[in-house]
């Protein structure tokens, strides 16, 4: 019986395993995705703040960026604050839009208006964890890449971001307007920043799916969901790159210094608004910790997540203030309750939708300066 357990595990677990071939710096450091010469960069590159750059301005002179944080979850705040933002009659429409990992997958919807907030509000109020992932058979997981499959989601992603959508985003490409999306390449030990309108005006034949493979991406924690194997080009042969949850380098994705002033600096005929929505908490926190291996990683990484956000945002801070650019923050109170929940729970993201939808409706949600830990 034993055996048989043992035999069926294993067999199992080759249909949860990758298969590649090999390959160096080298060739990674030429890859590009074919068809699509445009497609990302490095975040950490020379280059990345003229990549970064947009070119689009309101009629008034104005210019609006969105920064979306991960959370998970979480996102469910993000998702009513902008819903309650459209209510508000205040949203403008944005010069450039960032995601990574649940913001990934808000950003697009963000980008395209509030005629997408309805399509937001569906995902984070009526989905539950069956909708994004399956877990694996126990004795799977050491064998596998994952302790769960990620395919409910990318079903999800194909679902809700349709071949129509796609092409929306690449016209407002056209018009100047930039979509960003952040991986983490874990070969390279680097970040990536997908210029998704560029994949979505491109003519290549598997744009589509790239677009929807990219925002599954941004999103798969590492070793709960699955890497997506993303395939590119160099030195005339294809190799597959191991990339995963943005949120591994950067749980929000601001732009260079040079990229935010670039050479329109910031005036009061020509004001440029940088808002940034944090689908997490940023002021400090009680939360009594059992003792016990679990309870304390948890809240290690935790403490270590939040105090990078944290850093950048106020360094974000620092720059818009020296610069003359209106900084905006919103990110979810400590005030607001905690109750230990199951991962992706439909009644708990239903609470902090309607809470950020509350928040949004209100005009009570943006904060001119980073929280001080004891607020």
């Amino acid at each position: 019986m034993k055996f048989a357990l043992l035999a069926a595990s294993l067999a199992l677990s080759a249909c949860a395993t990758i298969q590649r071939e090999p390959f160096g710096e080298a060739q990674q450091a030429e890859a590009s995705i074919p068809g699509v010469p445009q497609a990302r960069f490095w975040a950490d590159a020379p280059g990345a703040a003229r990549l970064m750059a947009p070119a689009f301005a309101a009629a008034n002179g104005e210019r609006s960026m969105l920064a979306l944080s991960g959370g998970s979850d979480n996102g469910a705040y993000g998702a009513g604050l902008l819903s309650g933002w459209t209510k508000s009659g205040t949203r403008p429409e944005f010069a450039i839009v960032t995601g990574v990992s649940t913001g990934a997958l808000i950003a697009p919807f963000a980008f395209l208006g509030s005629d997408q907030d309805a399509t937001l509000e569906q995902l984070f109020t009526t989905i539950s964890a069956k909708v994004i992932y399956k877990n694996r058979f126990p004795l799977v997981i050491p064998f596998s890449t994952s302790a769960a499959s990620t395919k409910p989601l990318a079903r999800k992603i194909a679902e809700v971001m349709t071949d129509a959508l796609v092409d929306r985003i690449g016209r407002e490409h056209a018009r100047g307007r930039p979509l960003f999306v952040g991986t983490a390449n874990l070969d390279a030990q680097r970040m990536v920043i997908w210029n998704m309108g560029a994949i979505a005006a491109s003519a290549a034949p598997g744009r589509y799916a790239l677009f929807r493979q990219v925002l599954l991406a941004s999103s798969a924690i590492p070793a709960f969901f699955p890497p997506v194997m993303i395939k590119a080009a160099a030195g005339g042969r294809t190799i597959s790159e191991m990339h995963v949850d943005g949120g591994t380098t950067a749980q929000i994705l601001t732009l260079p210094d040079a990229a935010i002033v670039a050479d329109r600096v910031p005036t009061a005929a020509r004001p440029l608004h940088i808002y940034m929505i944090v689908n997490n908490k940023l002021n400090g926190e009680f939360h009594l910790v059992k003792p016990r291996t679990v309870p304390i990683a948890a809240q290690a990484i935790t403490l270590n997540l939040r105090r990078s956000m944290a850093s950048t945002v106020n360094l974000s801070y620092l720059y818009a203030k020296e610069h003359g650019v209106d900084f905006n923050l919103s990110f979810i109170d400590k005030t607001y309750p905690s109750a230990d929940h199951n991962l992706f729970d439909t009644t708990f993201m239903r609470g902090l939708f309607a809470y950020g939808l509350k928040l949004g409706e209100t005009g009570t949600f943006w904060s001119k300066t980073p929280p001080a830990q004891d607020e």
